[in-house]
């Protein structure tokens, strides 16, 4: 086998996308490979082709941490403009896995959050900050109760 035909069959591995229908222009997307799935393509990838992925991105590629609703965490340019998804091909992870590190360079950008996260980071907060306190209360009620 080549390593091309070797990193197609690992990666059919974790997709839940039959070899027929698999979309090599985009790895993680266009096969459905996201979050834990695809933090751990790439480990396996890492280990058995021995690829130093130390400069991959994720938030370029693929939601990394499936939050439930989208994308957390994404690039902005110079210009403030969001920097969409690019798609990992199959011919970059042969490029990567021949060069022994991963090839692609990413432009200056910032890492910013997305306004949805944020509310759902500061309210759950805000729930803990009011129900334990108030959870607190109700256990030393009871306590004295009894």
């Amino acid at each position: 086998m080549s390593i091309r035909e070797d990193i197609l069959a690992l990666v059919v591995e974790y997709s839940d996308v039959d070899l027929r229908h698999f979309d090599p222009s985009d790895v993680f997307i266009g096969n459905g490979i996201e979050g834990d799935d695809a933090d751990e393509l790439l480990k396996a990838f890492a280990e058995t082709f021995e690829v130093d992925l130390s400069q991959f991105i994720d938030y370029f590629h693929f939601v990394g941490d499936e939050p439930p609703m989208g994308r957390r965490e994404f690039p902005v340019d110079a210009d403030g403009k969001v920097i969409p998804f690019w798609p990992v091909t199959l011919d970059m992870l042969v490029d990567a896995a021949e060069a022994g590190h991963w090839t692609l360079v990413y432009p200056e950008h910032e890492v910013r959050t997305s306004l949805w996260w944020r509310v759902f980071e500061y309210g759950a907060l805000a729930l803990l900050l009011v129900a334990a306190p108030m959870f607190i209360a109700y256990e030393i009620v009871k306590w004295v109760r009894s």
